[in-house]
């Protein structure tokens, strides 16, 4: 896990979110790559399967933090081959702003949404699939 959790570690806080992703990779069996400019950067170490993940919380200003969300992973997608998500609260300000991405989009960039409620569960909408 990492040691640095940004803002606020209660719900719907980016410190919630970051922390409730990296529990869902890890009892999943992925290892958290370190040193990354990422939030989370995780690898299975039998399937290689590899996930970029920028989390965001909830503040005053939810629709640019979401775009700035946005363009940290677009930024990150460096490999075909991984995965992309932006961890978000499920909260009505961010589905609605998920819900603005349309559906080629996503899959065209192969975005992956990461929805996490109030009890730290992690919900993830693969890009071909609606909020």
């Amino acid at each position: 896990m990492r040691s640095r959790l940004p803002r606020g570690m209660e719900f719907p806080n980016e410190g919630f979110v970051q922390q409730a992703i990296e529990a869902h990779f890890n009892q999943l069996g992925f290892e958290v790559e370190p040193a990354t400019h990422a939030d989370l950067v995780v690898a299975h170490p039998q399937t290689g399967e590899r996930w970029i993940v920028e989390a965001k919380g909830k503040t005053a200003s939810v629709g640019l933090d979401f775009n700035t969300g946005i363009g940290q992973i677009v930024q990150r997608m460096l490999d075909r081959g991984d995965n992309y998500g932006l961890a978000v609260p499920e909260i009505p300000q961010f589905v609605t702003q998920c819900r603005r991405i349309p559906a080629w989009v996503r899959q065209a960039l192969g975005l992956h949404w990461l929805l996490v409620d109030r009890s730290g569960t992690v919900r993830r909408c693969s890009p071909d699939k609606e909020v």
